[in-house]
């Protein structure tokens, strides 16, 4: 008798896995971050570089005012960064298929509501508007499934909504928080089954 339970157990176990084995994997093997803004500086951290459909990939994203002076930074949904999405260019139009990027941050807010793959997607057009001390720095979580990703290549960081992006002032004058942020992304070596 416990044999027979062993082996029901063992077979469930395999079928179960085998789904999971042919599903792609990938890995971001490389991150870069640019901006052309004075006052702002923008890094990206990659504490978790593997993007399977279980474990996310993992991206912080930190923004730090290098200026003496405080600056206004007003976003969308979640503050600083907003909804964020891969796309394969830098300036990708209306038409293209842009994965979103999750972020603790959504479950704590009411002003967005992400469905996972991005297919449901709703934004509150109510501004967050904060200050960024000198020296201050803020940085937020994203994160990206493997099974979110179409496949391996470069690809860009790139907010959701170009209507509602990020801007920042340190007067009165409000402009673009523009960065660029470049993931390379390869596929994993799958087991074979």
């Amino acid at each position: 008798m416990k044999r027979r339970t062993f082996l029901t157990a063992s077979a469930l176990s395999v079928a179960s896995l085998s789904g999971c084995l042919g599903d792609a994997e990938y890995r971001i093997t490389n991150t870069a971050a640019e901006t052309s803004l004075p006052p702002i500086s923008l890094s990206v951290d990659l504490p978790v570089a593997d993007a399977t459909i279980e474990h996310p990939a993992a991206l912080t994203l930190t923004l730090e005012n290098t200026v003496d002076d405080p600056l206004r930074i007003r976003s969308y949904g979640v503050w600083p960064f907003g909804v964020l999405a891969l796309a394969p260019s830098p300036t990708p139009g209306e038409d293209t298929l842009k994965p979103t990027l999750f972020s603790p941050s959504y479950e704590t807010t009411d002003r967005v509501e992400v469905s996972r793959g991005g297919s449901s997607l709703s934004l509150d057009g109510t501004p967050i508007t904060r200050l960024l001390a000198p020296g201050e720095r803020v940085s937020r979580r994203y994160e990206l499934r493997g099974d979110d990703l179409p496949g391996s290549g470069t690809y860009y960081v790139v907010q959701n909504f170009d209507r509602r992006a990020s801007r920042y002032s340190a007067g009165d004058d409000w402009k673009p928080l523009e960065y660029r942020i470049r993931l390379s992304i390869e596929e994993k070596r799958r087991l074979s089954i």
